[in-house]
C-alpha cells in the first residue's frame, strides 16, 4: 500500500519486526511512550488489530496527537476495561452475567448475589491470561493474587458461570450504524479451570437461526457504547437462559478474521481499518449481507500442543500448498520449547481451512491433520486435535442426545 510502518513491540525480536520499516521496543501498554515516539516520526496513523488492551493506547495517541481515529479514548477505555464494560452494560439493560468486583481486602459477602462455580478475571489483560473457573469464593480468593498479577487494576471481576455456547460476532461500524458480518462459533478448549482459551471458529455458526436476537444485543452494544465507526468484535453465549454478552472489543478478531471476512463477505475488513487509521475513505460494507455465504464455510484451526521440545515440524510449504487452506502459520520453531496450556500464549499456530460444504470442510479438516505434524525429541507427534465428535451440537442437544457422531463440522 506504500506506507511507511513502525512497529512498537516491547520485545527484543518480535516476528513482526522483519515486515516492518522500523521497530521501536516500546510496550504497547505505555501510551505515553507511544504518543512521544509518534511525534518523533510524525505519524499519520496508529491502529492495532487482534489485540485487546493496546485498543486503548492506540485511541490515546490519535488523540494525543491530533491523528484519525474510529473511537474516543472514552469509548476504548468502556471495552478494555471490565469493571467499565459491565456497569455500562448494566446501566443500558444489556443482559451478561451476574457479576462483581473484588480486591485483597475484599470479604465473602461481597461475592453472596453470584452463584458458583464462579469465573475469575482479571479487568485489563488478554489472551485469557488469568483467567479462571472456580468451585468455591475461598478458592477465588486463593487464585485472586495470580490474577492481578496480570493486571494493571488492584480490583478483579468474578462473575457466575454460564453454562453455554459461545458464539462471536464481527462487524462494522459506520456513522452509528452497524453492519454484521460474519457470526461464527467460538470453540473453547476442554477444561475445568484455564477456561476460555479459543481453539477454533467455525462458520457459519449452527446458532444462525437465532440472528435476530444476535443482531438486537449488538445493535444495542454499539449505542450503549457510542461506537462511531470502525470494527467490532463481540462474544456472546447462548444457554438455557437465552443470549448473554461475555464482552466486545473495538477491533478485528484475534482468530484471523482478516482471513474469514473477505472470504465470506467480499468486505476487506484489514484494508478499511488500514485506511480508517489514515482517515482515507472507505468501501462500506454491502448493505443486508446474508448471514450465510451460500457455498462457503471456514474452520480456523487455532493449534495447541503437548508440552515439550519441538524437533520437526511440517515445512509450512507444505500446508500451505494444500488446495483448501487460506492461511497458516507457526508461532514457534524447531528447537523451541512449547510451554503447558494455561492461557492463550501457548498457541502453536493457526490454519485458515475453507470448503464449500459441511461434508467438503469435514474432509478438509481430517486431511489437515493427517498432514499436520509437530514433532517431540521422542518422535511423538505433539499436535493435539481438539475436535471431539459433539462439537457440531449446542448445548442443549448435547444434554438430549447421548448418540455421538464422527467428527463432524
Amino acid at each position: 500500500m506504500g506506507l511507511r510502518v513502525i512497529l512498537v513491540d516491547y520485545t527484543p525480536h518480535p516476528p513482526a519486526a522483519p515486515f516492518a520499516d522500523l521497530h521501536l521496543q516500546i510496550s504497547t501498554f505505555d501510551s505515553n511512550a507511544c504518543c512521544r515516539a509518534a511525534k518523533i516520526h510524525s505519524i499519520d496513523g496508529v491502529m492495532t488489530v487482534g489485540t485487546d488492551q493496546p485498543v486503548l493506547t492506540a485511541a490515546e495517541v490519535s488523540a494525543e496527537c491530533g491523528l484519525p481515529a474510529c473511537i474516543t479514548p472514552e469509548t476504548a477505555f468502556a471495552v478494555t476495561n471490565k469493571m467499565r464494560m459491565k456497569t455500562t452494560m448494566t446501566a443500558y439493560g444489556i443482559p451478561t452475567a451476574k457479576y462483581g468486583f473484588i480486591h485483597q481486602n475484599s470479604t465473602e459477602s461481597e461475592l453472596l448475589n453470584i452463584l458458583d462455580p464462579y469465573v475469575l478475571k482479571p479487568l485489563d489483560s488478554q489472551g485469557q491470561r488469568g483467567v479462571f473457573k472456580l468451585n468455591t469464593i475461598q478458592d477465588v480468593f486463593n487464585h485472586l493474587p495470580e490474577t492481578l498479577r496480570f493486571s494493571r487494576s488492584e480490583h478483579a471481576l468474578v462473575e457466575g458461570f454460564y453454562e453455554s455456547d459461545e458464539i462471536t460476532v464481527s462487524g462494522w461500524v459506520t456513522e452509528k450504524s452497524l453492519t454484521i458480518l460474519t457470526v461464527t462459533d467460538r470453540l473453547l478448549l476442554p477444561a475445568d479451570v484455564h477456561i476460555g482459551i479459543c481453539i477454533g471458529h467455525r462458520y457459519p455458526s449452527i446458532h444462525t437461526d437465532r440472528y435476530p436476537e444476535i443482531s438486537a444485543v449488538c445493535h444495542q452494544l454499539v449505542q450503549a457504547f457510542r461506537i462511531e465507526n470502525g470494527p467490532v468484535y463481540i462474544q456472546l453465549l447462548i444457554g438455557q437462559d437465552g443470549i448473554i454478552v461475555n464482552e466486545l472489543a473495538c477491533r478485528i478478531g484475534g482468530a484471523f478474521e482478516d482471513f474469514l471476512i473477505p472470504y465470506a463477505t467480499g468486505f476487506d475488513i484489514l484494508a478499511e481499518m488500514i485506511h480508517a487509521s489514515l482517515g482515507e475513505e472507505l468501501t462500506l460494507p454491502p448493505l443486508n449481507l446474508p448471514i450465510k455465504a451460500a457455498g462457503k464455510f471456514a474452520a480456523i484451526q487455532l493449534m495447541f500442543c503437548q508440552s515439550g521440545k519441538i524437533a520437526k515440524i511440517t515445512p509450512l510449504a507444505e500446508i500451505k500448498a494444500l488446495p483448501f487452506i487460506l492461511d497458516v502459520g507457526y508461532n514457534y520453531a524447531a528447537g523451541d520449547m512449547l510451554p503447558a496450556i494455561q492461557n492463550a500464549t501457548a498457541r502453536f499456530g493457526h490454519a485458515v481451512i475453507i470448503g464449500n460444504t459441511k461434508s467438503q470442510i469435514r474432509q478438509n479438516i481430517q486431511e489437515f491433520y493427517k498432514r499436520m505434524e509437530v514433532f517431540g525429541e521422542n518422535g511423538s507427534n505433539l499436535l493435539i486435535r481438539y475436535y471431539p465428535e459433539d462439537q457440531n451440537e449446542s448445548t442443549e442437544e448435547k444434554k438430549t442426545d447421548e448418540k455421538k457422531n464422527a467428527v463432524d463440522f
